[in-house]
């Protein structure tokens, strides 16, 4: 079984994507995401009062976070 974030049939993206495309993504909860991102583990760009996210960002902040850093 592979330890991946991201499944194997969705494309990466290339451009930014919004939070449902990211839940989609990575397994966690709503809420655990909203921590994550009041503690600064995840990176997102606010427009308004939408957060949009860079996933080559997303995806490392997430593997440092899984070597121990960042905490």
């Amino acid at each position: 079984m592979k330890n991946e974030l991201q499944t194997s049939a969705a494309p990466t993206p290339t451009g930014l994507i919004d939070e449902p495309e990211i839940l989609k993504r990575v397994p966690v909860s709503r809420r655990t995401w909203g921590n994550w991102k009041a503690k600064g583990i995840v990176p997102f760009i606010r427009i308004g009062r939408r957060c949009l996210y860079h996933w080559p960002s997303v995806e490392a902040a997430l593997l440092r976070l899984q070597r121990g850093g960042d905490q």
